[in-house]
């Protein structure tokens, strides 16, 4: 399964520095690219019966519509903290991490919602296996897309480490 999502997560990551750069056009490319990509993910992993998949796709393409707006408020955060991480300031930092948690909390209020929509479609079971699947996707792309970013004040201290140092004074 890690092999398959890592490859995922390259188009991902790979759109989400196209998006920094240029705008939303590109980010709702990326994004039907990825969600066509982990449909297919899901669909292996789920292993639905016929029935089970008449229920779970609607409410699977209504939570993904949902939380692709959710991962756009990420991406726009990310892109305004790679506009100003040099120069960031102490509003600015409060700012994006304040509305950055909130972000977390939109996903998290987004998944109660759908695990129970799904839990009454196909169980209690294959509910819990799509959030553990959707929230190993999530915290794997987190984790790729922070490894990414410069933690504040990592820029300066590598220019700190780069500086030369005057032993003759």
């Amino acid at each position: 399964m890690k092999a398959i999502i890592i490859g995922l997560f390259t188009v991902l990551l790979t759109g989400n520095s196209a998006y920094c750069q240029s705008g939303n056009a590109d980010l709702d490319v990326v994004q039907a690219l990825f969600g066509r990509n982990k449909r297919l993910t899901i669909a292996e992993y789920m292993q639905l019966e016929e029935k089970e998949k008449n229920s779970f796709w609607p409410i699977y393409d209504e939570y993904e519509e949902k939380r692709k707006a959710v991962e756009k408020e990420v991406f726009v955060l990310l892109n305004e903290y790679a506009q100003k991480y040099k120069t960031l300031n102490g509003d600015q930092a409060h700012k994006l991490i304040v509305n950055y948690m909130k972000s977390m909390d939109g996903y998290n209020a987004l998944r109660k919602v759908y695990f129970k929509k799904m839990e009454k479609g196909i169980g209690s079971l294959k509910a819990a296996k799509f959030i553990q699947l959707e929230t190993y996707i999530q915290t794997s792309s987190q984790a790729n897309l922070q490894s990414q970013v410069p933690v504040i004040g990592e820029v300066e201290q590598m220019n700190h480490q780069n500086t030369p140092v005057n032993l003759r004074n």
